[in-house]
């Protein structure tokens, strides 16, 4: 199965991960609801069987360890693992619900013009993207209910 390093860190009650998959960044952002501790994993591995379920909604299950996280995509086929920046006093499960893409949503409040990529997308590619991103708005913003 193909493997991708890159880094998850949570707070907040939400997980943001980035993964270089074959020169792409995959970002991805889970709404966790029932965690409420903050955790980085500076070396995670992102196991996927199928590049496909790379992009769109997800639903996740896992365990926030002692000194590792370990995620599985509920319809199975993709996981992300790795140890802990810090070793916690406990163990937590993850149940969330996210999102993935190619594309960063927001800008952080460091950057500014100057660091947005020169290689924009289409304006159907914008049109494509603004949708799909009030779509992950309103997915996080909602109380779904996780059946595992």
């Amino acid at each position: 199965m193909p493997c991708a390093g890159g880094f998850v860190k949570f707070a907040e009650r939400r997980l943001v991960g980035t993964f270089d998959v074959d020169g792409t960044p995959r970002y991805l952002c889970v709404k966790v609801e029932s965690l409420n501790h903050s955790f980085e994993c500076g070396h995670a591995i992102l196991t996927y069987d199928d590049i496909a379920k790379l992009d769109g909604d997800c639903l996740w299950n896992g365990t926030l360890g002692k000194e590792d996280v370990q995620m599985d995509l509920v319809s199975g086929g993709v996981s992300i693992a790795g140890r802990l920046d810090t070793t916690r006093r406990s163990t937590h499960l993850i149940l969330g619900v996210g999102t993935w893409d190619t594309v960063e949503r927001t800008l952080s409040p460091q950057n500014n013009v100057s660091n947005v990529p020169v290689d924009l997308p289409s304006p159907h590619d914008a049109i494509k993207s603004t949708a799909k991103a009030a779509r992950v708005k309103q997915l996080l913003e909602s109380s779904i209910p996780i059946i595992v």
